[in-house]
């Protein structure tokens, strides 16, 4: 069990280097943008420096990567997890308490993050809105725009308008689907087999 927290910073995931897909036993080159949000070509993809880092190099999260409703009770996405071994991998949460409690979210591991305490595992959602974190520089270096709270990110739906057009319904997913702030309502979480939904945008698999 953990209790999932929410993120976007539009920086180069840690995925995106084929050297740390071959550390997991991941298979093609996970999808990256350029400044534009268009996907740069595997090449380009694994050669580009993150925006985040010191160089400001043109690698971007893609707007692809954002959550989206497949009914009800499931979501798509994608998400952060510790140990880049778990680079492309897929996994099941599902609410065990808050407004969400019962739906299920499927997400790709596409950036190494978090912690792993007591054999529970940390997700960071990657959601629009859902706050830039440490690492404020690449949003702003993409976008511009206001994204909110660094940490927290817009505090109710009405303020994902602030947002940019392409990412404004990953915000959305958060409260209108999710019915809410979503950090700190536990899921339970299990490995799954990704689906092809998410690996058709990634580009990637485990």
């Amino acid at each position: 069990m953990c209790s999932p927290r929410l993120t976007i910073d539009s920086c180069k995931p840690a995925c995106g280097w084929k050297s740390n897909l071959r550390q997991s036993g991941a298979t093609g080159q996970l999808t990256i943008c350029g400044k534009d949000d268009k996907p740069l070509s595997a090449a380009e993809a694994d050669r580009q420096a993150s925006s985040c880092s010191a160089t400001a190099g043109n690698g971007f999260l893609c707007s692809a990567y954002q959550p989206r409703p497949v009914s009800e009770t499931l979501s798509y996405g994608f998400a952060i997890t510790d140990g880049i071994e778990n680079c492309c991998k897929c996994f099941e949460l599902q609410w065990i308490d808050g407004p969400a409690s019962g739906k299920k979210v499927q997400v790709q591991v596409i950036n190494e993050g978090g912690n792993t305490e007591n054999n529970s595992r940390q997700f960071i959602l990657l959601t629009p809105g859902g706050g830039v974190g440490p690492n404020d520089k690449g949003c702003s270096t993409q976008f511009g725009y206001d994204w909110g709270k660094q940490y927290g990110g817009v505090e109710k739906a009405e303020h994902c308008v602030i947002l940019p057009d392409s990412l404004q319904g990953g915000c959305y997913w958060r409260w209108n689907w999710a019915k809410g702030d979503i950090n700190g309502w536990n899921v339970e979480y299990t490995q799954i087999q990704c689906p092809e939904q998410l690996t058709s945008i990634s580009g990637c698999r485990a």
